[in-house]
């Protein structure tokens, strides 16, 4: 499995070998193609697509279709003929008005997944997660959940999760998700992943971390249990920053990557002098 590393500094290969300079916030891979977005705007393969709109570029999502760029102040965008071209339907979208954070700023766009039948969630923070399809887009869970991050099954297109203030739900209609924190040592988590039938989640005490640990649990299951041979981290395991594929999971905090090619049985550092880790792809 191919492994690419976003950080304060630029993306890294799994060998710690840099392939742009460029601070990246949140990457995204498609094909051939790797898709990422910070400071200098959208880019694809260490070069830029387009300039910045005038707004924080916080995740990317490429699909079959377009590339979803998802920003500050809740408003999303779509790549067209090499252009960020807002989303306007969303500026309408069900429960906008209700949107906040908890210190009183504009909401953001966090993350955003797309099921393996062409759905995308879209998580709003804080605003809850909305369902993209025919229908337009819907919301789902209650807008004061703080979600932090929503992830699509790969192969399962009804099944989605999320890491939020009140623990990790998992929807299996893809509308209803059900909340939980049954063997979690605090409530508050920032990143989920799904690989199989298993769950992914991180939590800490807070939105200044402390504490932060990884765990694991089957999706059929309602409770987790904190995976051994990682460490006990400062701040959080953030957004974006845990990744689980056939059995390879990959954890991203500070200066380093940890990774598990047995489903988290055991772990090694993979690298331990980068720039602060931003996400993984």
């Amino acid at each position: 499995m191919e492994l690419l590393v976003g950080t304060a500094g630029g993306v890294f290969d799994e060998t710690g070998r840099p392939l742009s300079s460029s601070p990246v916030v949140h990457l995204a891979r498609r094909d051939d193609a790797w898709w990422a977005v910070g400071p200098e705007g959208l880019i694809r393969n260490g070069r830029p697509v387009t300039d910045t709109p005038n707004v924080t570029l916080n995740c990317v999502l490429p699909t079959e279709h377009t590339v979803w760029v998802g920003g500050s102040n809740a408003r999303l965008f779509r790549l067209e003929a090499e252009e960020l071209r807002e989303e306007t339907t969303f500026l309408g979208a069900p429960g906008r008005d209700k949107w906040h954070t908890p210190w009183g700023g504009p909401p953001d766009i966090r993350s955003m997944s797309e099921a393996s039948d062409g759905v995308v969630y879209v998580n709003v923070h804080v605003g809850g997660i909305l369902r993209f399809d025919d229908s337009g887009f819907v919301p789902t869970v209650d807008i004061e959940s703080d979600v932090h991050q929503v992830v699509a099954h790969p192969t399962r297109p009804e099944v989605a999760a999320t890491a939020s203030a009140r623990g990790w739900a998992v929807t299996v209609n893809g509308h209803d998700f059900e909340f939980n924190s049954d063997g979690l040592t605090h409530t508050y988590c920032r990143a989920v992943a799904l690989d199989g039938d298993t769950i992914w989640v991180s939590a800490s005490r807070g939105p200044r971390g402390g504490d932060a640990r990884l765990f694991r649990g089957n999706l059929a299951g309602t409770e987790v249990e904190p995976v051994s041979g990682l460490p006990v981290f400062d701040g959080n395991l953030d957004t974006h920053c845990v990744l689980a594929n056939g059995g390879f999971v990959f954890v991203g905090h500070g200066p380093e990557v940890w990774g598990s090619t047995d489903s988290g049985a055991s772990w090694e550092l993979l690298l331990g002098d980068l720039p602060d880790v931003t996400c993984l792809a």
